[in-house]
């Protein structure tokens, strides 16, 4: 700041508001707008990692007015979309106050020497998958993710018949 003041410094308000903060001028400007009418369209709550309503205050699925910064999404899959790090039937499901289902699919457990399914309940199921690569199968899953175990000793601690 103190080699090249002419980077940080304006003559206007309006200069460094447009500079700095274009995402939300008005605010940056002291303007005070009338807030358009919620819209009831999806938008991502970078908090909770979860897509929430751009509605008026009140209801499990709303996140209060949208702010100026947010895009909006006519679908919550479409909002969900965006959250990458967030397996999306999680993302979907818990924006919605449902309870995620796993896809039934198969991955590697964490005693890497098993695969179990990605869903929620008694074994072979081990939880909803996050960041694991997903198998049709548990064949598959013995074959490609442990492929150093044996296959019939990885099908049948996978709880395989």
């Amino acid at each position: 700041m103190m080699l090249n003041p002419a980077l940080y410094m304006f003559d206007t308000m309006d200069g460094c508001c447009a500079k700095f903060y274009s995402w939300g001028y008005n605010t940056c400007m002291g303007i005070v707008t009338t807030p358009a009418p919620p819209s009831n369209k999806w938008y991502v709550n970078d908090v909770t990692s979860r897509c929430v309503k751009d509605c008026l205050e009140g209801g499990d699925l709303c996140g209060g007015l949208v702010p100026e910064s947010k895009t909006l999404y006519v679908t919550v899959d479409a909002c969900c979309a965006r959250i990458t790090w967030v397996p999306s039937n999680v993302c979907i499901a818990e924006s919605q106050g449902l309870i995620p289902e796993g896809s039934k699919q198969w991955y590697s457990s964490n005693d890497m020497l098993s695969c179990q399914q990605d869903c929620i309940g008694e074994a072979p199921c081990g939880g909803l998958a996050t960041w694991q690569r997903l198998h049709a199968d548990a064949t598959t899953c013995c074959k490609v993710s442990l492929y150093w175990v044996d296959e019939a000793e990885c099908i049948t601690a996978s709880g395989v018949p």
